[in-house]
């Protein structure tokens, strides 16, 4: 082995340059010596240096993942055990769309020529349109835990995207316990809509992509959803199996042309079921499109003037027509509750022009294009048919506005985030709830707006020919400049400075306390 070392080094660049240039330090030759021995002895202990180090890190950051999960799980199991025996006279249906990567505007009621959805429009014509609806996260995991838990996927753990667990990228962060505070899908203790719904006598179904854990116990049925039928990650990752609840039921490669219409048939499914064995129904219905790769049945293919993208997405709408058509001939739409979203922005193609906004950014940026998404929402007789609202609201909000309005107690033991927006939707107000919403990308939180103003800090230049440059910290005027285009410093100092310090008070606020725990009796 030394022989080999040594025969390695002597062919080495750096040996022939050490050899032929007599300027250089003579201690180098003395270290290496003529035949090498110095050099074994110096690769040896620069191994040694580096394993230590890595070990050193490896433990020092599970001791400081460890610190941050804190745990709650009794809590987490008192609160639900508590409103079990809940005694609720209404319960509607409710049913939350959520699409992925779908664009600001991809759909005609949001300004889209090219693309056609005559189904979600008429979700639209019947409820309430928002315009300034925002994702608690550019990405598609750490949104999709906001929406569920009411609370900044920070305070979940779950900042990034996670990874299919034998991928090169999910070996490297998992072992240096980096990007998710150590924990391997959305944690135990935090509490979802599903689960709160599924104690209180709900029948709860998750459809399509799931996407924050693929093992116990952070699957679909961990989680508080009776029924799942889809994919444990994004379209793009492998292996792709489609499960039936916690078994695979179609192993990779599934043919993603067909994937639409096998959700919307066991979502039909899903439906006749609730109404056969008289429960209400929740149902979680994750599309998988139009993340990239695009798909589309033969039935759908060219069917758009916008590629394959647009034929994605007007089977995507077709989808959603079916699902409602359901409800119908079930005669449960009339007290059908429907959320109709995005879990960010657009990836390689979508556009962000929604109501001619020409919002700046796209998916993984914290500027407008990556987290305002399209919202609806329709419940009829509840919410007043064909407004359109400015105030501003997140995915956030859909669980306390659930709980609100199921009288449901909030947990004592943590911050909820999001805010209750019934009174949006039910024309009772007209003024957001929200006073401070904040943007952040992986642990770092990168802005904050009120209702008019929004406040970046210093991150990296959205421009990829120099993304290596940091853009000084500006502030945009969202009510005349939704595109980012103006920094308004020089103008609204004040505006500035009010919104720096309320960005500077979270990001100490999630420093001490990041799961927003709160203390009894505090």
């Amino acid at each position: 082995m030394e022989n080999i070392v040594n025969s390695i080094l002597k062919q080495s660049s750096v040996f022939r340059i050490i050899e032929s240039n007599k300027i250089l330090n003579p201690n180098i030759k003395v270290l290496l010596g003529n035949n090498m021995k110095g050099g074994w002895i110096a690769l040896i202990s620069i191994g040694v240096i580096i394993t230590l180090y890595i070990i050193y890190y490896y433990t020092l950051q599970q001791l400081i993942n460890r610190q941050r999960q804190q745990l709650h799980l009794k809590e987490h199991r008192e609160y639900l055990e508590s409103i079990e025996n809940a005694d609720i006279v209404d319960k509607p249906n409710i049913l939350i769309i959520l699409c992925d990567d779908l664009g600001y505007g991809d759909i005609s009621k949001f300004g889209a020529t090219t693309i056609r959805t005559p189904n979600i429009d008429n979700l639209a014509e019947n409820g309430v349109t928002f315009t300034q609806f925002y994702t608690s996260a550019p990405l598609c995991t750490p949104s999709r835990a906001g929406l569920l838990t009411g609370r900044y996927p920070n305070r979940c753990l779950t900042p990034h995207v996670f990874f299919p667990e034998k991928t090169f990228w999910n070996r490297v962060l998992t072992w240096i316990g980096w990007w998710r505070y150590g924990v391997k899908g959305l944690p135990k203790d935090e509490i979802t809509i599903s689960e709160v719904l599924g104690k209180i006598g709900y029948k709860t179904g998750l459809l399509g992509k799931w996407h924050l854990g693929n093992h116990s116990p952070h699957l679909p049925n961990d989680k508080g959803f009776e029924f799942f039928y889809g994919a444990l990650y994004s379209n793009d990752m492998e292996p792709y199996d489609l499960w039936l609840n916690k078994e695979i039921e179609i192993p990779s490669p599934v043919d993603q042309n067909t994937l639409t219409k096998k959700l919307t048939e066991k979502g039909i499914e899903f439906i006749k079921t609730c109404k056969k064995e008289k429960k209400p129904m929740f149902l979680h219905y994750c599309q998988p499109f139009p993340h990239d790769p695009l798909h589309a049945s033969e039935d759908f293919r060219g069917s758009s003037e916008a590629g394959l993208y647009g034929d994605a997405v007007q089977e995507l709408d077709w989808s959603v027509g079916e699902i409602i058509k359901t409800l119908k001939e079930e005669g449960m739409y009339e007290n059908t509750l429907i959320f109709f979203a995005s879990d960010n922005g657009p990836w390689h193609e979508g556009c962000t022009n929604g109501f001619g906004s020409g919002l700046r950014g796209r998916k993984s940026q914290c500027f407008e294009g990556g987290q305002r998404v399209p919202f609806i929402a329709c419940w009829n007789n509840q919410i007043p048919k064909g407004r359109t609202l400015n105030a501003v609201a997140s995915n956030l909000d859909i669980f306390p506005s659930i709980l609100t309005y199921l009288n449901l107690p909030f947990p004592r033991d943590r911050i909820i985030d999001g805010e209750n927006i019934m009174p949006l939707l039910t024309g009772g107000s007209s003024v957001s709830p929200t006073k401070y919403f904040y943007y952040f990308w992986g642990k770092r939180l990168l802005a904050v707006r009120d209702r008019q103003f929004k406040y970046h800090i210093n991150h990296y230049s959205d421009i990829n020919t120099f993304f290596y440059i940091k853009l000084r910290p500006m502030v945009f005027d969202l009510e005349k400049d939704q595109s980012e285009a103006y920094d308004q410093k020089t103008h609204h100092p004040e505006k500035f400075e009010v919104l720096q310090k309320k960005l500077e008070c979270m990001r100490q606020s999630m420093k001490i306390n990041l799961r927003g725990w709160i203390k009894p009796n505090s």
